[in-house]
């Protein structure tokens, strides 16, 4: 199964999360749910680096099933957090999306921070 933790503060506001296990809905190479929250996953990233233009900090598995990305609050001005918020609650509802579809292969966690 593919947890997906999304890290927030008491006012809900998101900065960072972590994906991570296998799906295992299909072979590999043809496992639709896994290859959805990658795609997911790594849009944001990269969302975060080309609109936000912030280098946010990213840990991945050396043989994939893990990806962490942490932005610091300190480097985020008013408007920047607004856009960082929209982005990320954008991957959250896919991943909502995805859950409700793929409940047996995914699940959406919170952490607090």
């Amino acid at each position: 199964m593919i947890t997906v933790e999304i890290h927030s503060d008491e006012n809900r506001k998101s900065y960072g999360f972590e994906i991570s296990g296998h799906a295992y809905s299909g072979d590999p190479g043809h496992d639709l749910v896994c290859a959805g929250a990658s795609t997911v996953a790594f849009g944001t990233v990269n969302a975060i680096g080309q609109i936000l233009q912030l280098q946010p900090g990213i840990e991945q598995g050396e043989n994939g099933g893990f990806l962490s990305c942490v932005i610091d609050q300190a480097d985020l001005d008013t408007e920047t957090d607004a856009k960082l918020q929209i982005i990320l609650q954008t991957m959250v509802t896919q991943f909502y999306t995805m859950v409700a579809g793929y409940g047996d292969f995914i699940e959406l966690k919170y952490k607090m921070i």
